[in-house]
């Protein structure tokens, strides 16, 4: 049984690897140790509050399949798996990343890209804009 629960870990940690290498430059990837990247699945399915992300406190657990509510209320559903995503509203491109330990990083950026805001642990923010640029929330072809 601890031989299974091995190869799902390593499995969950290439796959969380593999999503946000895939997501960056890849002359920069997001790179996450296989610690930092082994968060366990929140128990709970409360909504995510994008407000609630910016703090020093690191999380305790990954939130997934539950809502991902910025302060306008735009909704986003959080997948089953960790990683990265984001829409587009008519005002706004939305985004999220998964960074493990570090917490979750959301994004709002308006099209024009004059108007950014980004919400997350300071390490989680730093690890996403080091990874993919400082104007990675205004990169509509994210999602």
């Amino acid at each position: 049984m601890k031989v299974l629960a091995g190869i799902v870990t390593a499995l969950l940690v290439v796959s969380v690897l593999l999503v946000l290498a895939v997501r960056a430059d890849p002359d920069v990837p997001l790179v996450l140790s296989g610690s930092d990247a082994r968060l366990p699945y929140c128990t709970t399915y409360e909504p995510v509050i994008v407000a609630d992300l910016t703090t020093e406190t690191l999380p305790a657990c990954a939130p997934h399949g539950v809502e991902l509510r910025f302060p306008d209320g735009f909704v986003i559903d959080l997948p089953d798996e960790p990683g990265a995503g984001g829409r587009p509203s008519d005002r706004y491109d939305y985004g999220y990343v998964d960074v493990g330990a570090f917490g979750m990083y959301a994004s709002r950026a308006d099209h024009a890209c004059e108007h950014v805001e980004q919400w997350g642990t300071p390490e989680a923010i730093r690890r996403v804009t080091e990874a993919f640029g400082d104007d990675y929330a205004c990169v509509s072809d994210q999602q």
